[in-house]
């Protein structure tokens, strides 16, 4: 409970993986009174940072992200890394395919032409090296030497014990509802109280057009559905350093398939990437899980067969229509449009951007 009136430096709406980046290169520079407000518990999976891995990459369709991939991979992870103490990627291969002729050939342009550690691999030699994917006849295949997977919920939970730590305030279960700015703090209105702070971050991702009304129109949320399936293959085949992170690009937008290896056991991670469409309510209840349609996609897209379709789980998409990303400074707010579906792995050098945008502003 925050109570009647509490007063901040700083508050950070938001404590997925861009709120907390960004409180912890605030904390990182010596920021004090430091707030982080989120609306569900711990680790809740309600938002777009649950979940235990995530995939990294340099491979990409825009050469600006194959940049930002190089940046993370060189100065952000590594901070965090030193920071928490303990890594929080796993090497293993990087492999993204399609068809030659689709959306894929942008991915091989603005990869290739970077001189990064990806290259591109004959199709025979990729069905070799990676036999329990199926690749599909004319797939041309990029092989990604950075490519990791990067342990989420072990990152989630260490940034929350690492900003604990150094006296940074949490509010859980707690939801901003209002925010006004007055001629010297910007006061949040919340579910448990008012706070009043000389600066805010918006880092609440689907819930950024409650907070920005100028958002609604810019924005639109996809709902992702997720499966971990059991193949009937060696488990030491099905981790990482073995099994690759991968994802298979189509011919049209929501064409998007993507895997990660067995973590802790748990089977082999694959959804559809979705990022076109009406868009959902994040608050509304969503409808069940098409288990139907997760298990046509692992015998679609894996070779061995799925035994079982051990569980699944749901998350969150919030996407401009670029889905690029935007920090954006006004006055006394800096607003995080960092858009789910591939911004984990920027959380690092997305945080660090926002805690300069915010330090500036205050002078710092």
């Amino acid at each position: 409970m925050l109570g009647r009136m509490v007063e901040f430096d700083c508050v950070v709406v938001g404590g997925g993986i861009h709120g907390l980046c960004t409180a912890f290169w605030l904390a990182w520079r010596g920021l004090p009174r430091l707030l982080v407000v989120e609306q569900g518990a711990p680790g809740h999976t309600g938002g777009s940072s649950h979940g235990a891995t995530r995939i990294t990459r340099s491979s990409y369709d825009d050469p600006k992200f194959v940049a930002m991939a190089q940046r993370a991979h060189a100065e952000g992870w590594p901070a965090l890394e030193a920071a928490l103490g303990k890594p929080l990627r796993v090497r293993t291969p990087g492999v993204f395919f399609g068809p030659a002729r689709g959306l894929f050939a942008a991915w091989q342009r603005a990869t290739l032409q970077t001189g990064v550690a990806v290259e591109a691999l004959e199709l025979d030699a990729a069905r070799a090296r990676f036999p329990l994917l199926r690749f599909d006849a004319g797939d041309a295949v990029l092989l990604d030497h950075t490519a990791a997977m990067v342990l989420a919920a072990e990152t989630m939970a260490g940034l929350r014990t690492w900003l604990a730590a150094r006296g940074v305030t949490f509010a859980f279960d707690t939801r901003v509802t209002r925010r006004q700015e007055t001629a010297t703090a910007i006061e949040l209105s919340t579910t448990t109280g008012t706070i009043r702070a000389s600066h805010a971050v918006l880092a609440c991702g689907a819930w950024l057009p409650l907070l920005e009304n100028a958002l609604a129109a810019q924005l639109v949320v996809q709902r992702q559905e997720v499966a971990y399936v059991d193949v009937e293959a060696d488990p030491a085949a099905q981790r990482a350093g073995v099994f690759p992170v991968w994802a298979r690009i189509g011919t049209e937008p929501n064409d998007f398939q993507y895997g990660l290896p067995s973590h802790d056991d748990a089977g082999l991670k694959l959804a559809v990437h979705r990022s076109a469409g009406p868009g959902v309510d994040p608050d509304a209840l969503p409808p069940p899980i098409d288990e139907g349609a997760l298990r046509t996609l692992a015998r679609e897209r894996l070779r061995p067969a799925v035994r079982t379709l051990r569980r699944t789980e749901r998350c969150l998409y919030t996407m401009t229509a670029d889905q690029d990303f935007r920090i954006v400074t006004h006055r006394r707010t800096t607003t995080v449009l960092a858009c789910s579906g591939h911004a984990f792995k920027f959380g690092p050098v997305v945080g660090q951007d926002a805690a300069a945008a915010t330090l500036a502003a205050l002078g710092r």
